[in-house]
């Protein structure tokens, strides 16, 4: 382990990007070969340490000494690429392990996303580094690139050099990998470190997104991802960034997960679960590369304060394009004021065209004038961002578009505000600009403002993430919990719904107030303030309603006993008859708005809940917002914010407000519970019936599930 150059401290990766030696196994004397290509490329970018090779064949390549075996090298490297047949890479990780080497690279497929088949082969190799201490990148990937120490580890021929930047990239895929390395260089946007993680064998994305997070050179973090292995490790490290990370996440659906399985042996996680992993840590997600184009050039820019836009256009239907994509992004359009107005007006007389927000330039072709708009426009108080939308004859316009653009970096730097530059001229005019010059620029007016709304979502999820709070805790009975769960394990059945609201009363959550009658009792002393609700307690039939096993409204003891009739009737009707267990009698709650709030423990991330309007909003309409657990009251408010039917809760056309804090409490109390008690798999509160301000909550209704 060496030191770090630029931040003159250590870190056990560190020999991945700083090696002072390289081995590269699987090199060929005669022909060429992958490994020679990596040689190749190393000697002639100038890698900045010394090289040595291992294959079949002794010799010497671009003045490189090539030997046959791994004991042969006359010093031990600091890291080593294996490009050989996956059958022979065993032997080769003892002979790298007997001569110290303790970072390997495996860049040969043909291990489990090849055929699960090999898995006994990737836990063979997995031994091996356990043995020697080593850590290994791969297998099936492309390693790493560090632009500024001339490292180059993948086997895609290099020409020239490769400009150095400040973005750095993991990749799950070498392919896609290249195409953000290549379409990244192509809009002037340059990367400092790059990192295929393949198979993920040993070190994954996890490692490496903590490896750049501390790395003074990289100032973004690009990801591509097909599954992640660790997701609690992942969010816990996204959540203590303060650099930007952008993931494009694919392996989204059932379909795409039998093809990643076979690409990158990746196994698909919920991508809802995984979407708002993401969205409550602060990580801006991308459908798409050129999503992830927009996102890295918008981070070039000031982030957005706030929602209030200038819109200065020399094409009116172009800046009506720009108002529609405003609209869609909730930003706002502010009146300029009449001082800024009366300003405008000293630079330019116009005859046809309105001084307004959007304001159109279309009747200018003097460029200080442009330059002289747009800088007064940054001084206003009442402005967070600015597009500009540059419509231009490039035959005479090219090399004023270029002056122009200068002074707008220039603008934007003392400002400390965005400005989000359309280009709209001809195609190699645009490509041009887009390659050569440093200040980024957008294709057409909804790129520009999906940067501007990229800037203030990371700045906000940014700020509720860093202001988040700690999570409450609430006092757990935990012996009435395990002793309704030992009971249902040994009667080998779920919960029925009375235990259920008894291990929601266990976390202080207090159900409406009901009675159980066994199968046989009557009603008779039962103390209850009428109307009442009758359900069915079953072992084998959860959702009671399926199977007629409700009655609403009843309002007398007479009606209890007609009830329960009608629902053993009911039952009894059925081809495949559910269980009885018992009655339960619960008073009605008061009208209200219908509500969900559930949690899991999900495989990949763990604790999460989960909350959405009952019925159809949350089972049809999928309006539900998911977080990791345990949550903060803040990220509970924030769970209802994001829900489309939000408004239901703030109050909309004269209905009351609803009580948010008792559901912000309740969310918070589910979540302290399926985090303090992992061994409860599974719980819905469905409804839960939310009534006005300060009027609290009904839970009526809950399924807890067991491991």
């Amino acid at each position: 382990m060496k030191t770090h150059p630029a931040t003159n401290a250590t870190h056990p990766l560190d020999n991945f990007f700083y090696p002072k030696s390289l081995l590269i196994i699987g090199v060929s004397v005669k022909r060429i070969n992958l490994g020679k290509i990596i040689l190749i490329n190393n000697v002639n970018i100038g890698f900045k340490g010394t090289i040595f090779a291992v294959g079949s064949e002794a010799g010497e390549v671009q003045g490189v000494t090539v030997y046959t075996s791994v004991a042969e090298v006359p010093e031990t490297p600091d890291v080593a690429i294996i490009i050989t047949p996956a059958p022979t890479i065993p032997d080769i990780m003892v002979q790298c392990g007997e001569k110290g080497i303790t970072h390997i690279v495996i860049e040969s497929g043909g291990f489990t996303e090849y055929s699960q088949d090999n898995k006994s082969l990737e836990r063979e190799v997995l031994d091996i580094a356990r043995r020697y201490g080593m850590r290994i990148i791969g297998p099936n990937c492309i390693g790493t690139i560090n632009v500024e120490h001339n490292l180059i580890m993948p086997f895609a021929l290099v020409q020239g050099g490769i400009p150095a930047g400040s973005l750095s990239i993991v990749s799950q895929s070498g392919g896609v990998g290249d195409t953000y390395m290549r379409i990244a260089n192509e809009n002037h946007i340059f990367f400092n470190k790059f990192i295929a993680v393949g198979n993920k064998l040993d070190l994954d994305e996890v490692d490496f997104m903590e490896y750049l997070i501390q790395d003074t050179t990289t100032t973004s973090i690009f990801m591509y991802l097909e599954g992640i292995n660790r997701g609690r490790a992942f969010f816990d490290t996204a959540m203590k960034s303060d650099k930007p990370i952008i993931v494009q996440k694919s392996n989204r659906s059932p379909m795409s997960s039998r093809i990643a399985q076979s690409h990158t042996a990746a196994l698909s996680a919920d991508d809802e679960v995984v979407g708002s992993m993401l969205h409550q840590a602060a990580v801006v997600r991308v459908k798409s590369e050129d999503e992830l184009i927009i996102a890295a050039k918008a981070l070039q820019l000031p982030m957005m304060k706030g929602r209030r836009l200038a819109v200065l256009s020399r094409s009116g239907g172009h800046a009506v394009i720009t108002v529609d994509a405003c609209a869609k992004y909730g930003f706002e359009l502010v009146e300029f004021p009449e001082s800024f107005l009366e300003k405008i007006r000293t630079l330019y007389n116009t005859r046809i065209i309105a001084h307004q927000n959007p304001l159109d330039l279309g009747e200018i072709f003097d460029y200080t004038i442009f330059t002289k708009i747009l800088e007064a426009t940054l001084e206003l108080d009442n402005i967070d961002g600015i597009v500009f939308n540059h419509v231009y004859q490039s035959s005479y316009e090219a090399q004023m578009s270029r002056t122009f653009l200068d002074g707008v970096h220039q603008m934007v730097k003392r400002s400390g505000k965005p400005v989000a530059v359309t280009l709209i001229s001809d195609g190699d005019e645009i490509l041009d600009i887009q390659k050569n010059h440093p200040f980024p620029t957008f294709n057409n007016p909804l790129q520009a403002i999906t940067a501007l709304w990229g800037l203030l979502y990371y700045r906000q999820r940014k700020d509720l993430r860093n202001n988040r709070g700690m999570p409450p805790e609430f006092p757990i009975n935990l012996n009435l919990v395990e002793s309704i769960k030992k009971h249902c394990k040994e009667e080998k059945r779920i919960p029925l719904t009375s235990e259920a609201l008894e291990v929601c009363r266990a976390a202080g959550i207090t159900p409406v107030r009901h009675a159980v009658l066994g199968s046989d009792e009557t009603p008779e002393d039962l103390k209850m303030i009428f109307p009442v609700a009758v359900k069915l307690l079953s072992r084998n039939a959860s959702h009671k309603s399926d199977v007629g096993g409700v009655k609403l409204n009843i309002d007398s003891s007479g009606g209890i006993i007609d009830a329960i009739a009608e629902i053993k009737n009911s039952v009894k009707a059925m081809a495949m008859p559910a269980a009885v267990d018992g009655f339960m009698i619960q008073e009605m709650a008061p009208r209200g708005e219908e509500f969900f709030v559930g949690a899991r423990q999900d495989p990949v991330f763990g604790p999460i809940v989960i909350a959405g309007f009952g019925g159809i909003f949350i089972e049809v309409l999928k309006d539900r917002a998911i977080r990791l657990a345990p949550i903060t009251e803040a990220e509970a408010e924030d769970m209802l914010r994001q829900l489309r039917m939000f408004p239901l809760l703030a109050g909309v056309r004269g209905k009351p407000a609803l009580d948010i804090e008792a559901l912000v409490g309740m969310l918070c109390r589910v979540s302290h519970l399926i985090t303090t008690v992992p061994t409860i798999s599974e719980m819905d509160l469905n409804p839960i019936i939310v009534h006005p301000r300060g009027m609290g909550l009904s839970v009526v209704d809950a399924r807890v599930f067991f491991f």
